[in-house]
């Protein structure tokens, strides 16, 4: 119940939750703390692989990116203050970078 679910190819079935329109990147780590909010867990299927080029394709959340990061590390605010305790920077990729984990979440 406390995995992350890669926005190259996922499938939601029957759920009322929605994207936020104000996240432009990061909205796969959004879309993934809204559905385990409601639902309490994911499944993740690490036996269908999906060949997809990320982070470097054309289109998409690649072009909402800045070169500077900034767009990044903004978004990465967003989602430390809607989900307090689940994100923080990952050093070993930079401050673009988050770890997600769920069970860490700051209840209100």
């Amino acid at each position: 119940a406390d995995h992350f679910i890669l926005g190259d190819f996922f499938v939601a079935d029957r759920s009322p939750v929605r994207f936020d329109p104000r996240m432009t990147l990061k909205e796969d780590y959004d879309f993934t703390c809204s559905h385990l909010a409601k639902h309490g867990e994911v499944v993740r299927c690490n036996r269908m692989f999906v060949r997809a080029v990320h982070e470097t394709n054309a289109g998409g959340a690649v072009s909402e990116r800045d070169s500077a990061g900034e767009r990044e590390r903004e978004m990465i605010k967003v989602l430390k203050e809607k989900w307090p305790g689940v994100f923080w920077i990952n050093s070993k990729r930079g401050d673009t970078q988050v770890v997600m984990s769920w069970k860490r979440r700051k209840l209100k």
